[in-house]
C-alpha cells in the first residue's frame, strides 16, 4: 500500500504542473488514500476480535497466586502481630525518648546553670587578683627597700659608733676613775656625818 502511495506520488511530480492535470492528479489519490483506509479498517475489525482463552486463563492464574500470597500474608502477619507484642512488653521496661529528652534537657539546663556560676566565681577571683597585684609591692621594689633600709642602718651604726668614740674620748679612764673617787668621797662623808633626827 505505501509502495502504491510512493508511486503515485512519483508519477504527480513527473506529470506536467497544470491545474486539471493536477485536480484529476489529487482526486486520484484521494481515492486511492480511500481505499487504502477502508482496507486498513477492515483489517483491524478481523484483527481486533480478543481471544477470551488465554485472557481466562492469566486470570485464573492471577486469582490462584493472589490467594496464595493473601494466605501468606495474613499468615505472617500473625507472627509479626506477636512479636509486635513482644518488643511493646519489652519496651516498657525502658524510658521512653520524650522522658529521655525531657532529662536531658534539664541535665542541660543544670549544666548550662553551673557554668555560669563557674564563670562568675573565675571572674571575681580573677578580678580579686587583679586588685590583690595592684595593692602588692613587687619583689625589686622591696629589694631596693630592703637595700635602702641596710644602707640606712648601717649609717645609724656608723654615727653610733662615731658617739660611742666621741664619749670615750671625752671619757678618759682617769676621768672615770677620779669620778668614781668622787662618789666614794661624798658617800664616806655621809657615812661619818651624824644622823639628824
Amino acid at each position: 500500500m505505501t509502495q502504491q502511495l510512493q508511486q503515485q506520488t512519483q508519477q504527480m511530480q513527473m506529470q506536467p504542473r497544470d491545474t486539471d492535470t493536477r485536480l484529476g492528479i489529487l482526486e486520484t489519490a484521494v481515492s486511492d488514500i480511500r481505499s487504502v483506509m477502508q482496507d486498513i479498517r477492515s483489517d483491524l475489525k478481523t484483527r481486533s476480535s480478543i481471544n477470551w482463552a488465554p485472557v481466562n486463563i492469566m486470570l485464573a492464574v492471577c486469582t490462584v497466586a493472589g490467594g496464595m500470597f493473601f494466605t501468606w500474608v495474613n499468615s505472617n502477619n500473625g507472627r509479626l502481630e506477636t512479636m509486635i507484642g513482644k518488643v511493646e512488653s519489652r519496651t516498657e521496661a525502658y524510658v521512653p525518648r520524650q522522658d529521655l529528652d525531657n532529662r536531658f534537657a534539664v541535665i542541660s539546663q543544670r549544666r548550662d546553670d553551673l557554668q555560669r556560676l563557674t564563670d562568675g566565681r573565675v571572674e571575681r577571683i580573677e578580678r580579686d587578683l587583679d586588685t590583690m597585684t595592684k595593692q602588692l609591692v613587687p619583689r625589686g621594689e622591696h629589694e631596693q627597700m630592703w637595700a635602702a633600709q641596710r644602707a640606712r642602718d648601717a649609717d645609724l651604726q656608723r654615727q653610733s659608733d662615731q658617739n660611742r668614740q666621741g664619749l670615750y674620748d671625752l671619757n678618759t679612764p682617769r676621768d672615770t676613775i677620779q669620778g668614781m673617787q668622787k662618789r666614794i668621797d661624798e658617800l664616806e662623808r655621809d657615812a661619818r656625818a651624824p644622823v639628824r633626827r
